[in-house]
């Protein structure tokens, strides 16, 4: 039993009627150092663009594209595709390109599969734009010559032309002539629309901070003659590569 005079415990309670209140909402909650990072990268992610570059020509595939989250170039040694273009459909779905750049002078059945591409309403994210250019952009000798005076920023200065020559034929695989004349391509397109260049100064250049080859998240090797396309657990196709020195790469015609 209490004791008299004790004060007991009283239960909280909330204003008075009548009392004054502040009128303020209460403030929203700051966000930490992480959760304003990775609002960054999505923001980030949101603004990159993918631009893609690609030949066929008797039955191979030459791919090149530029992303500009990274001012790289990626590419794909010429590969094995068929009409039905199963090997590009994969590309374009894996990353999604804003445009795809190609000549002019291109195989009937491309120009086909790419009206489709550009008349699908509903593809996701968006449409990509189809880009036809002169077929004398994608030229092969041009495209080698394109390739090697390019001004890039991993290039050491002190490097002569000699060692410039040698160090990106260690990168670029040259004997893939579809996927040398992609990249002469896609470098042409970058220039000309100024990609990746926020200044009105023509005396500067598109950013290119390296050359990646790239390969699709289910493409497989089996060794280094073939591959093999996985899509859910199936084998699609099963196609030899264009390799460096192999004589099977496809001619440089248009």
């Amino acid at each position: 039993m209490a004791s008299l005079g004790a004060n007991p415990r009283r239960t909280p309670q909330g204003p008075r009627p009548g009392a004054a209140s502040s009128g303020f909402p209460s403030p929203a909650p700051v966000p930490g150092p992480r959760e304003a990072e990775e609002e960054e990268v999505e923001e980030e992610e949101e603004l990159a663009e993918i631009h893609l570059c690609v030949l066929w020509n008797s039955g191979y595939l030459g791919i090149a594209y530029y992303d500009t989250s990274d001012s790289t170039i990626h590419f794909m040694p010429d590969a094995p595709d068929h009409e039905s273009f199963k090997l590009l459909q994969r590309v374009l779905d894996e990353i999604n390109p804003q445009s795809v750049v190609t000549s002019a002078k291109q195989d009937e059945n491309m120009t086909r599969f790419l009206g489709k591409l550009a008349s699908q309403e509903h593809r996701e994210p968006k449409r990509p734009e189809i880009i036809f250019l002169p077929s004398v952009d994608f030229g092969l000798e041009i495209s080698k010559q394109r390739l090697l005076s390019g001004n890039y920023s991993f290039i050491p200065d002190a490097m002569t032309a000699t060692e410039k020559i040698l160090f990106l034929s260690s990168i670029i695989p040259f004997d893939c002539l579809l996927t040398v004349r992609a990249l002469g391509g896609l470098l042409k397109f970058l220039g000309r629309r100024r990609i990746g260049v926020e200044l009105e100064d023509y005396n500067v250049s598109v950013p290119i901070l390296g050359f990646k080859k790239f390969m699709l998240t289910h493409l497989v090797n089996i060794d280094q003659d073939t591959y093999r396309l996985e899509c859910n657990g199936a084998i699609s196709a099963q196609c030899n590569l264009c390799l460096l020195g192999s004589s099977d790469s496809p001619a440089s015609a248009s």
